[in-house]
């Protein structure tokens, strides 16, 4: 009966654990593949979509690729950027985990826009690095085969971990590289605490469950010196100790400062600026 007890302790305990403590991952992200200027097959588009989708559910991310041959005025770069990140908070919310890839057909600047932990995975050199995997398919106008190169970049530097090392004043995202905890990170501090309270009364309830079910199969004698001590055994010699000295010994070991530190993580940085909607956006651009 008492193996029953527990083992249904035991099952609520972990049913509350992945209630409570994964909120952050109950939503699924979304795919948006918005093909404005015509430049892709139905069939390639699908074939994206589908890739997409895979691609979200595996890191969470929301993944938007946009072609368009009208982005409005004025013609600048800046407005290129304006455009990308409104597109992305239109589609996706302020602030969310996600990254946009826009084809531009009007000012051929292409674009990619980052948010909320897409900052911290794709950071100004990851995503020069991803211009670089298909830029030969973007000069070639292949625009379904670059988008598709892009969504295996996507895939690759989040099985890479995070690469910017930085602290933004503006933003306050900071996290170490590959460490599997870091998107608890987005788990809200109320959350957190009943998360622990939870924890805390379940872990009290199981050992209390434990403690009484054995606490009447074994009785605990109170230990005395008979329990150690044989029958005229005990003998006590006179011995003395000398103190005579001590010594130590002492090395000495430099701190030196590892050459691939700050210089090395330096050019792993996200630049972040604000949207119209004051949310919080990286990115980069290349002109074709």
């Amino acid at each position: 009966m008492m193996r029953k007890k527990i083992t249904a302790v035991f099952a609520a305990f972990f049913i509350c654990i992945a209630v409570f403590c994964f909120p952050s991952f109950a939503s699924s992200a979304s795919v948006h593949i918005i093909d404005d200027a015509r430049v892709m097959s139905e069939e390639n588009e699908r074939k994206l979509e589908s890739k997409a989708k895979e691609v979200a559910s595996k890191t969470g991310f929301n993944i938007v690729i946009i072609s368009s041959n009208d982005i409005g005025t004025p013609k600048t770069d800046a407005h290129v950027v304006e455009f990308a990140d409104d597109k992305y908070e239109e589609l996706c919310g302020i602030d969310t985990d996600g990254i946009l890839f826009l084809i531009n057909c009007d000012t051929k600047y292409d674009y990619i826009s980052t948010s909320g932990d897409c900052i911290e995975y794709f950071s100004d050199y990851r995503i020069d690095e991803i211009f670089d995997e298909i830029w030969d398919d973007m000069k070639a106008e292949m625009f379904s085969q670059a988008a598709y190169g892009f969504l295996e970049c996507v895939e690759y530097y989040y099985e890479e971990g995070r690469d910017n090392h930085d602290m933004h004043p503006d933003y306050g995202v900071t996290a170490e590289p590959d460490d599997p905890l870091s998107r608890l990170t987005s788990i809200d501090p109320i959350e957190m605490l009943h998360m622990l309270g939870v924890i805390a009364f379940l872990s009290l309830l199981i050992g209390t469950g434990i403690y009484s079910g054995n606490a009447k199969q074994f009785k605990v004698e109170k230990p005395g010196t008979r329990n150690y001590i044989l029958d005229n055994s005990l003998v006590f010699d006179n011995k003395s100790d000398v103190f005579v000295g001590r010594v130590v010994n002492k090395t000495y070991s430099p701190r030196t400062r590892s050459s691939s530190g700050s210089s090395s993580r330096s050019s792993h940085h996200s630049s972040v600026h604000h949207s119209h909607s004051g949310g919080h956006h990286g990115g980069g651009g290349r002109h074709r």
